[in-house]
């Protein structure tokens, strides 16, 4: 099975880094903190909605990111396994 592309299109440090598939498809890194002194980070693909957000209003994606980090076992069913994604 062939990995998925993923190129890089934003970034703001310790909240997120935004990738694009080559169909136009947004996948987010979003950082998280399940402990105390660990962070961790999840792929995740945005929605529709999501994303049309994200492109008229860039302070949408950080309110995003925070909200992942702060309810981030909201997000996990959306997590996608890193192992079918290479980045750019």
């Amino acid at each position: 099975m062939s990995k998925i592309e993923l190129r890089r299109i934003d970034i703001e440090n310790w909240r997120f880094v935004l990738y694009e598939t080559s169909d136009q498809r947004w996948i987010g890194d979003f950082i998280y903190s399940p402990h105390r002194f660990v962070d961790l980070s999840m792929l995740i693909e945005l929605t529709p909605e999501e994303k049309q957000k994200g492109q008229e209003n860039r302070d949408y994606l950080i309110e995003l990111a925070d909200d992942i980090n702060r309810n981030y076992d909201n997000y996990l069913d959306r997590a996608l396994n890193r192992e079918h994604f290479n980045t750019l």
